[in-house]
């Protein structure tokens, strides 16, 4: 995938939330311009932190069980406030629907103003 040092185009949701695409430019003097789109297909759950301009460093999987510890207490928020996709009673449960059903999960991090996370059952770079 190409990512690293791309500023952050844009980003879109659609398909009822179930794709979550990323547009990215990679644009600096002296050096050849490049756009590269993200697109996270079967989205269960997100989750972005979007503060201003954004140069993206790592779009890392992760496992499940590691994303769910990262942020289980906030997943666990969330669906008392709104309900989550798949949640069943509880967050050790969630866990295990999401590994059964082949979810991945992704870690996305950025220099300056973007911090966040898909679970998904597929990526794809074009």
């Amino acid at each position: 995938m190409h990512f690293h040092d791309y500023h952050l185009s844009k980003y879109e949701v659609s398909d009822y939330g179930e794709t979550v695409t990323f547009h990215l430019v990679f644009d600096y003097p002296g050096l050849a311009r490049d756009v590269s789109c993200i697109s996270f297909t079967g989205v269960t759950l997100y989750h972005f932190i979007h503060v201003s301009a954004t140069i993206i460093l790592d779009i890392e999987e992760i496992s499940v069980s590691n994303l769910l510890k990262e942020w289980g207490n906030e997943i666990t928020e969330w669906n008392r406030m709104y309900g989550v996709g798949l949640w069943k009673d509880n967050l050790q449960n969630y866990s295990l629907k999401l590994q059964s059903e082949d979810y991945k999960a992704w870690r996305i991090v950025s220099s300056i103003g973007f911090y966040g996370f898909v679970i998904a059952k597929e990526v794809v770079n074009t």
